[in-house]
């Protein structure tokens, strides 16, 4: 008796501690994101990769000089933070951050899986280019860029969803054929086996010729959110070359067609990042007329307005992401 009452102490304790810990230590130093990345290309050197730093997300101080942070890198950078690195890289622990890119040479690019523990040491592995074949619903994938893939990682489910666009052959080339763009996706939870790609969106009404592009996923209070960019010309539909949103109780739909414009005209490449304070969301598009940066905030995804925000992004910052850091990966940039 006495020896399970011991034991029946120690329990206690145990529970005790743990409970103590997990309401003075919180998140931990590794959850608490204290700054931003902004990960850009720009207008001189499209497709290469640039890094900017900021604390609030409104003032940028630009890395490396302002030169490219990653010799070798093409493409659109979308980066995620996504789960611990596969057996393939060289370090076996920690979170990895992904991105896509594209291969530099050859006739007909491939894709590149970049994949990284600290977003400084980058490493990559090539893709075979079938996982985005699409011909079997007569679309192609335009060959500079892959139709720009991006990667949401859906911590819940423990997997990755790879979106981007592609374009009917059938539509002659031209301003026609930017409105003949539609998304489509892919699954994988190790980057080793992906599923067929599918359309992801199937609108209808006044949107169900939609062309869309630059497509983003979010996720708030258990719903799906995809930011989306109307590839439509303001001529064809009132909402044309703006961002609009469209939501779903399931990662890969079905959406609901999408919501009015949250941007003006001619803005593409959304993407949304929770503030630090937790008191919303900021979004940030490339008003790619002019070659650079403008943001908006609101509370919520659900919110029917979102307001502009004055910032100071990095001058010809092109088509780029941004991602929260904590205090230990801004130091670490901060040293670029």
């Amino acid at each position: 008796m006495k020896k399970n009452a011991l034991l029946f102490k120690l329990l206690l304790v145990t529970l005790l501690c743990a409970a103590i810990s997990s309401c003075t230590s919180g998140p931990g130093e590794e959850q608490k994101f204290t700054g931003y990345l902004f990960a850009h290309m720009t207008h001189e050197k499209y497709g290469r990769l640039y890094y900017s730093l900021s604390r609030d997300g409104k003032e940028w101080q630009s890395l490396n000089g302002g030169e490219i942070v990653l010799d070798g890198y093409l493409g659109h950078p979308n980066i995620v933070r996504g789960d611990a690195c596969g057996p393939d890289a060289d370090f076996s622990a920690g979170k990895c951050f992904y991105m896509m890119g594209v291969s530099t040479s050859g006739n007909q690019r491939h894709p590149i899986l970049w994949y990284s523990r600290d977003l400084i040491q980058w490493h990559c592995k090539e893709l075979s280019r079938d996982i985005f074949d699409v011909s079997e619903y007569d679309y192609i994938n335009e060959d500079v860029y892959l139709g720009a893939p991006k990667i949401f990682y859906d911590k819940d489910n423990a997997r990755y969803i790879v979106t981007w666009h592609a374009f009917d052959p059938k539509v002659p080339k031209g301003d026609p054929l930017w409105e003949s763009m539609r998304t489509f996706y892919f699954l994988t939870s190790d980057w080793e086996h992906f599923t067929k790609p599918r359309r992801l969106f199937a609108f209808e009404g006044n949107d169900a010729a939609m062309a869309t592009i630059d497509v983003i996923l979010n996720k708030e209070n258990g719903r799906y959110y995809a930011l989306i960019k109307d590839e439509r010309w303001p001529e064809t539909a009132p909402t044309g070359k703006t961002i609009r949103i469209a939501s779903s109780e399931s990662l890969t739909g079905p959406y609901s067609n999408p919501g009015p414009s949250i941007t003006g005209a001619w803005e593409e490449a959304p993407v949304a990042v929770r503030k630090n304070d937790g008191s919303g969301w900021l979004l940030f598009t490339e008003r790619y007329l002019e070659h650079r940066y403008c943001s908006y905030e609101a509370g919520s995804f659900d919110s029917p307005r979102w307001t502009p925000v004055e910032i100071a992004a990095p001058e010809q910052g092109r088509h780029g992401c941004v991602i929260p850091v904590t205090e230990k990966e801004y130091q670490a940039l901060s040293n670029l």
